[in-house]
């Protein structure tokens, strides 16, 4: 089983149920069932990576990320550098890149012992930002399968792995950090806020929030929904199901984007037809 970090979040974040922020897809090998759980923070079941993003840049031209082990057993770990991009739907997309130089690229850590990951860059600051991913993958070991079953003859288990995705930001000549809510729209009892980031520099949302009010003003729904990194001049679309039985009865529609500093707002007018399924 292997459970790869988006490294994104400090806490564990987007799509599943151990957080409003996981994705999950299953997958199978020969003779290996693999679950790659996308999570966002630096925990895993035993090790950590500190920090949970660098920043890089201007006269920053090199940092480190510390990964401490946790455990009483020894971890061995390979390491890789991807260029870090969304496509216009938001899913996150890596190439390889020259541009961060690594060391090492291959590391084991002793029981509650912790090396340095040193990182170094190659390109110089542009006028948007560039993003980069470094993946730190644990490399599985036998002593790792403690769940064998015995099926005939033949031992099946599972091998647990971690893989982390920490962010690396190279900031730009002259940052400039804004975001809008570009428009808000409902068809079919779904409203739909598309969150557009005009700014030079990545956006990072703790949660969006949709609140939706009668004529007089009374709040009758409400969801929140997990935030997301926005990459520069990227969009990003967060949706919520309306009840039909609350639908009918809703007048406005209130948007809220919150990072840690700013919240913007948008409103939707609701329209009879919009509930319909």
């Amino acid at each position: 089983m292997k459970k790869i970090c988006r490294g994104c979040r400090s806490s564990i974040e987007r799509w599943a149920a151990l957080a409003p922020s996981m994705k999950k897809c299953v997958g199978f090998m020969t003779g290996l069932l693999v679950i790659a759980v996308t999570l966002s923070g630096a925990f895993a079941a035993d090790f950590q990576i500190q920090p949970t993003s660098l920043d890089l840049g201007g006269n920053v031209k090199s940092g480190a990320f510390s990964v401490i082990n946790n455990g009483n057993e020894k971890i061995d770990f390979q390491i890789s550098a991807k260029e870090w991009s969304q496509d216009a739907s938001g899913k996150d997309v890596y190439e390889d890149t020259k541009d961060i130089i690594f060391f090492p690229k291959i590391m084991s850590v002793e029981p509650f012992g912790q090396r340095a990951i040193r990182i170094g860059l190659k390109t110089p600051p542009s006028k948007m930002e560039k993003t980069y991913r470094l993946f730190v993958e644990e490399i599985p070991t036998p002593k790792k399968t403690p769940d064998v079953k015995l099926k005939g003859n033949i031992q099946a288990g599972l091998t647990i792995a971690f893989r982390f995705a920490t962010p690396i930001f190279v900031k730009p000549i002259q940052p400039q950090e804004s975001y809008v809510i570009e428009r808000v729209e409902m068809s079919r009892g779904t409203v739909k806020a598309i969150v557009k980031n005009t700014g030079n520099v990545h956006v990072k949302l703790r949660a969006v929030t949709f609140s939706g009010k009668g004529a007089d003003g009374k709040e009758l729904y409400s969801k929140e929904i997990a935030g997301w990194y926005i990459l520069h001049s990227m969009s990003l679309s967060y949706e919520a199901a309306v009840p039909q039985e609350l639908c009918g009865k809703l007048a406005t529609i209130d948007v809220s984007a919150q990072t840690e500093n700013i919240n913007i707002r948008g409103t939707l007018n609701v329209q009879k037809n919009m509930c319909a399924q």
